[in-house]
Order: C-alpha cells, then sequence, then structure tokens
C-alpha cells in the first residue's frame, strides 16, 4: 500500500506530460483558417486558440514549463520507488524504469495522437493550456525576457514564412463560408495572384510566329492597314526578319499623315527583357517608362515573342476581351461538341485543359496541347491524324507545316 501514492503520482504526472507535449504539437498543427472560420461563427474554443497562437513563444514556454515539471517529477518520484525497494545503490535502475514511460506514454504517443487528432482537439484544449499559463506566468515572464533579451544579442528578428500564408489561404478556398462557396472565378484569381511574382516575360509573351510585325521600310498607308485588319494600334517594326525587331510604332500618331509617307520618323526604340524576367518588375518599369510593349529576346539577341501590358494585367484578371478582340486573338479557347467531345486551340495550356475538362497530361518540356502533341508523335502531324494517350484521343483538325492550331479531343471515362 505505501507504493500506492508514488504510483499515482507518476502516472498523474505521465498523465500531464502526455497533455502539455501533445498539445504543443496540436496546437501547432491546426489549421488556422478553419480556427477563424470557427471563430467567425462563436466558437470560443478557436478564438482562444487563435488568441494563443498570436504570441508562440508564450505557448511554447507554457507547454515546455508544464513538460519539464512533469519529467522532474515522474523521475524524482521513479527514483524514489526504486530506492525504497532495492536500496541507494540501486537508484540507477530509475532510468530504465522511468525513461520509456516519458518517451513512450509521455511523448511519442500523446504528440502522435494530437497531431492526428489536431483540429477537432484544439478547441478544448485551450482552455486548460490558457489555466497553466495563468499557474507559470512568473516562470513564462522570466523567459519571455530571456528570449528577447537573446534575440537582441544575436540581433534576430522573427520571420513569417509568406509559403505558410499561401498554403492556408489554398486552404480557406475549399472551406465553405457563412455567405457561401468562394466563386471558381474569385479562386482562380486568386492563384493568379500568388503566381503572379514567380511568372516570367518568357511564360506570357506572344511567340514570335503569333507576331503581327511591320518592315521598317513599309509607308503609313501600309503600317496603317495592317493595324486596322488586326485590330492592333501599335506593331513591332523588324529589319528585314521578324526576329530582327528594332522598335514599334502607333498607328494612331500617323493617322492623317500622307500614306506615302515612310514609317521611320515614327519608330520608337524598342524595349528588350530577356525570358527570364519576372512579369512583375517588368510591370514597374512599363508604368516608370510610360511603355506597353517589350520584346523578349534570347541570350543571341534574337527576338522571341512579345509582351504587352495586356499580357502582364490579364495573369491576374484573367482574358480580357473588348471590342477589338477577335476569335483569332484568343488563342486558348475550347468549343464543346458533346459530353466528352471538343474542339480546341492547340495553343491552350496544359493546366487550363486541366481546370475546364479534367484532363491531366503529364508533366514534360512544354506548356500547351501543341507541345505535348509534339512530344508524343515525335513530328508535326499533319491534319486527320490521330494521336492517343490513355483513354483519350487528339485528332488534329487544322495544322500548317510549322505548327498545329486546332485538335479535337475525345476521351472516355477511365
Amino acid at each position: 500500500m505505501t507504493l500506492l501514492g508514488p504510483v499515482l503520482v507518476i502516472l498523474l504526472c505521465l498523465a500531464a506530460e502526455a497533455f502539455f507535449s501533445g498539445s504543443e504539437i496540436g496546437i501547432v498543427s491546426a489549421d488556422q483558417m478553419k480556427l477563424r472560420h470557427e471563430a467567425a461563427k462563436g466558437s470560443k474554443g478557436a478564438r482562444l486558440a487563435l488568441a494563443m497562437l498570436k504570441k508562440p513563444e508564450w505557448l511554447l514556454s507554457t507547454t515546455l514549463v508544464g513538460t519539464n515539471i512533469c519529467v522532474v517529477t515522474t523521475t524524482t518520484v521513479a527514483t524514489a520507488v526504486v530506492m525504497q525497494l532495492f536500496g541507494e545503490s540501486y537508484s540507477w535502475l530509475a532510468i530504465f524504469f522511468a525513461a520509456p514511460l516519458i518517451w513512450v506514454f509521455g511523448e511519442i504517443v500523446p504528440k502522435s495522437v494530437f497531431q492526428q487528432l489536431a483540429d477537432a482537439l484544439t478547441t478544448k484544449i485551450v482552455f486548460v493550456l490558457r489555466t497553466a499559463s495563468y499557474l507559470f506566468y512568473p516562470i513564462l515572464l522570466l523567459f519571455s525576457g530571456l528570449t528577447l533579451l537573446l534575440a537582441k544579442i544575436f540581433d534576430g528578428e522573427p520571420v513569417k514564412n509568406p509559403f505558410t500564408l499561401r498554403e492556408q489561404i489554398f486552404t480557406m478556398m475549399g472551406i465553405p463560408s457563412a455567405e457561401g462557396d468562394i466563386l471558381p472565378v474569385e479562386k482562380a484569381m486568386i492563384r493568379r495572384v500568388f503566381n503572379f511574382t514567380e511568372t516570367t516575360a518568357g511564360d506570357v509573351m506572344v511567340p514570335l510566329i503569333d507576331v503581327v510585325g511591320i518592315e521598317h521600310t513599309a509607308s503609313c498607308g501600309e503600317a496603317k492597314r495592317l493595324a486596322a485588319e488586326r485590330a492592333h494600334n501599335r506593331l513591332p517594326v523588324y529589319e528585314d526578319r521578324i526576329d530582327r525587331m528594332v522598335g514599334v510604332v502607333n498607328a494612331l500618331e500617323f493617322m492623317l499623315e500622307d500614306e506615302k509617307k515612310p514609317i521611320e520618323s515614327y519608330i520608337h526604340p524598342a524595349r528588350y527583357v530577356p525570358g527570364s524576367k519576372r512579369i512583375d518588375d517588368l510591370l514597374v518599369d512599363f508604368r516608370k517608362e510610360g511603355d506597353k510593349m517589350a520584346v523578349v529576346v534570347d541570350e543571341f539577341g534574337g527576338a522571341q515573342g512579345i509582351v504587352t501590358l495586356e499580357d502582364i494585367i490579364e495573369e491576374v484578371v484573367g482574358e480580357i476581351e473588348d471590342e477589338h478582340d477577335t476569335g483569332e486573338r484568343n488563342l486558348q479557347w475550347i468549343k464543346k461538341l458533346g459530353e466528352r467531345d471538343c474542339l480546341a486551340s492547340a495553343r491552350i495550356e496544359c493546366e487550363t485543359l486541366k481546370e475546364k475538362l479534367g484532363i491531366s497530361l503529364p508533366e514534360g518540356d512544354y506548356e500547351t496541347l501543341a507541345g505535348f502533341l509534339l512530344e508524343i508523335a515525335k513530328d508535326i502531324p499533319a491534319e486527320g491524324i490521330t494521336l492517343r494517350f490513355r483513354n483519350i484521343s487528339f485528332t488534329i483538325e487544322r495544322a500548317t507545316e510549322k505548327a498545329i492550331q486546332e485538335v479535337r479531343i475525345r476521351w472516355s471515362p477511365e
């Protein structure tokens, strides 16, 4: 009977240690977006958890102090029990008795359980943690002061991880709110905003094969007719070949000029940028210089395509259609022909194909449907050729000697 008291103390300390060590992992692992959602619905536990997460050093100090108190108490009592049973010379046996209990039941098992059930347990355990933080207040105050002192000594600054915020927002987009789900168009815009700073000029440029330009020796009349035909007021100007762009003309500047007058005096110097330039930096340059078009060049100085202010804006808001836009300009169209049958532009991006049709293509050194088809065909397929991938058939409806233009896509359930 004399051992009943110490055994109960050990069990109680193990339970308390399990609570503190598990709570530490549980609250940190909890989905903060779900907590905010629950807090908005009136959950006191969620509000308290969010308040504690705003001061992580206070939270971690509470669990650390609680865990250490329990470990020290368990070890001390276990040592006393061993000494009572076997004598002082065998006190070292307490290590073999207490250590497995502390590691397994006080650390490993509770941390695993609390991590798996973090969202469900967090709103319940925070009340006990808050009470413990009040009990440990003097010790926590000392820890907090010591932490700040060390931070100043080592000139440390807490860093918030932007990628954590990104993942939390992406998670939030899948959580229904009181006002209803986030609309698909809003979700797409949110994703585009986060991808904006990772997007390069090469990703959004109009490739050279689709660029409409004019020879530098052309007349104002020729430039006006081309601008009217293509519904573009700005035209890239080249020498001899389209990949040798030397500038840009604005047809509005010579609209009233003699049609035979050369355009040379109206050519503005072109802005050249590498394909690796980020579009957020390019947007800043456009605003500073008042430019609206840039020529994307490769490492040898040859033009790869052009990027406009509208191309950059569309990376956030999506495709902008105005009265001048034509079906030819919109290179990423899909026309549904049946439940699992459609006609699509070969220039449609693989990611867009997945979003709109649920068709997943393997990753590779390509971004568009045309690139994927060239990869599996190992050649430029002629019109009428059908290529197959898994349960999907791709029939080339329109193509030239240089490129695939339109593809009919048919697929069956997997």
